[in-house]
């Protein structure tokens, strides 16, 4: 990314899963086999016990169907195999991948939660437009035209401590080779002081995203290009050494757009 580094995600430990519904009713069938077989026959004071015991296997059989079926992905009981791992494509080119974008699927609802603390993000204006001229400026805009760029789906967002304004979004272009080559050739524009990809306002404290002092970062996976403009919501610069301004863009940019969007995108969903 242009100038942050994304952060490690944090494992989760696993859950232990109940016993299959199949076990259960199989040990059921044996209780049962014992309780009628002329040749054993339990003390009068074990009946009620063994009665108790198997009204807890039939509980345990219901309660493990419930959180097997209501699991993602679900277990493949018939045949014993584990259910296959999602298949993610590699968004190489966008005639492999045809669908247009959506704000729907970019920005799906009111609040965006990314980050190690699960920040939650408020999406203050969405716009999804076939017009990438309109997020940029200069030389950036030539660069899209030569790389195909046909759509882009954008928001601004506040972040969780308020301090900060973002317009962050997705580019789509042609293929991947493209995307690499306006992902290098930003920074060159940004050098040269030609060129810079555009912020979107959105009413009070969100102004910095149209100057010149907002901060950039973007990232190419695919035929798409995630980036992301921020500026301080009171109207101070951001320095490109700002830790919070980086962790912002690094939450929005890898977390969000790269990996819950474009991973969704990349398994089909």
């Amino acid at each position: 990314m242009g100038a942050t580094r994304s952060a490690g995600a944090a494992r989760i430990p696993a859950v232990r899963p109940p016993i299959p519904p199949s076990v259960a009713r199989v040990l059921l069938g044996r209780v049962l086999a014992a309780w009628r077989s002329p040749d054993w026959r339990p003390p009068r004071q074990w009946r009620p016990t063994c009665v108790l015991t198997a009204l807890a296997v039939l509980a345990l059989c219901g309660f493990g169907t419930y959180l097997v079926a209501g699991d993602d992905p679900p277990v493949a009981e018939a045949t014993g195999q584990p259910a296959a791992a999602t298949v993610l494509r590699e968004l190489t080119s966008r005639a492999d991948d045809p669908r247009p974008l959506t704000a729907a699927e970019v920005f799906p609802g009111a609040v965006v939660v990314a980050g190690p603390a699960g920040g939650r993000y408020a999406v203050l204006r969405v716009q999804a437009l076939e017009r990438c001229a309109v997020a940029a400026e200069g030389e950036v805009v030539t660069l899209l035209a030569a790389a195909g760029c046909n759509q882009v789906v954008r928001a601004t967002l506040r972040s969780p401590d308020g301090d900060y304004a973002v317009t962050a979004g997705l580019l789509n272009l042609a293929d991947a080779d493209g995307a690499e080559t306006v992902r290098g050739g930003i920074k060159t524009v940004l050098d040269d002081e030609s060129g810079r990809l555009s912020g979107l306002p959105a009413g009070r404290g969100t102004g910095g995203l149209a100057r010149d002092t907002a901060q950039l970062g973007w990232h190419a996976r695919g035929h798409f290009l995630a980036y992301a403009v921020i500026a301080r919501t009171d109207g101070d610069r951001i320095y490109p050494d700002d830790p919070s301004a980086r962790q912002v863009l690094s939450d929005l940019i890898e977390q969000h757009l790269r990996t819950r969007v474009l991973d969704r995108r990349a398994a089909g969903r």
